[in-house]
């Protein structure tokens, strides 16, 4: 073999864990290649038989893509990188292609701890408010990593509208729990332990 053959033999980065994380990896991409406003957004909100409906979008520059209608919140992250792998190309080479969020079974989009804060923040807030709610998440790779997710609860036509952020969703979805536990209480004139 010839001294100009050499091949490259640098190990692939790792996959990320799950679905969410190579999604903050691919918002992370597009913020620092193509737009510093790169954002991913979700959001739950009610249907008529009290079932929570998803939607998502992920936004950068003067591109947007989006999905709605969607039963779970891993199912709405699947659908849009399948809208924006369809209709853009984000990742130029061959290490960046392991950032996507793709390939991850129902399963792997959220960390169990993550799931479980995010289902009872849908739970209570379903249990509470009816038909009358939504829950947005917001995420940029912003420099202070502690408001790098916001979440915001709102319900009873905008009269309710309360806010929260952390590091990571699990983080923001729990404050967010916490700060909407006395207007839950106030609203249904129960207590946390009795909506569960």
């Amino acid at each position: 073999m010839a001294k100009d053959d050499t091949i490259d033999t640098r190990p692939m980065p790792k996959r990320p864990e799950n679905g969410l994380l190579a999604w903050q990896a691919t918002i992370g991409y597009i913020s620092s290649q193509y737009s510093l406003d790169a954002m991913l957004t979700a959001q739950a909100a009610p249907l008529d038989d009290g079932r929570a409906v998803w939607s998502a979008s992920a936004s950068w520059g003067r591109s947007r893509e989006s999905v709605e209608g969607l039963p779970s919140l891993p199912a709405a992250l699947r659908e849009l990188w399948r809208e924006v792998d369809r209709n853009h190309v984000i990742f130029e080479t061959r290490t960046a292609l392991i950032k996507r969020p793709a390939n991850y079974a129902e399963n792997e989009w959220l960390d169990a701890d993550t799931a479980a804060v995010l289902d009872r923040l849908v739970h209570v807030t379903g249990a509470v408010y009816n038909d009358d709610w939504q829950i947005v998440l917001v995420y940029q790779p912003v420099e202070n990593p502690a408001s790098r997710f916001q979440a915001r609860l709102l319900a009873k036509g905008g009269a309710v509208q309360i806010g929260a952020h952390g590091a990571n969703l699990r983080d923001a979805c729990h404050t967010l729990y916490r700060n909407a536990a006395p207007h839950y209480a106030a609203h249904s004139g129960k207590s946390m332990a009795d909506l569960g």
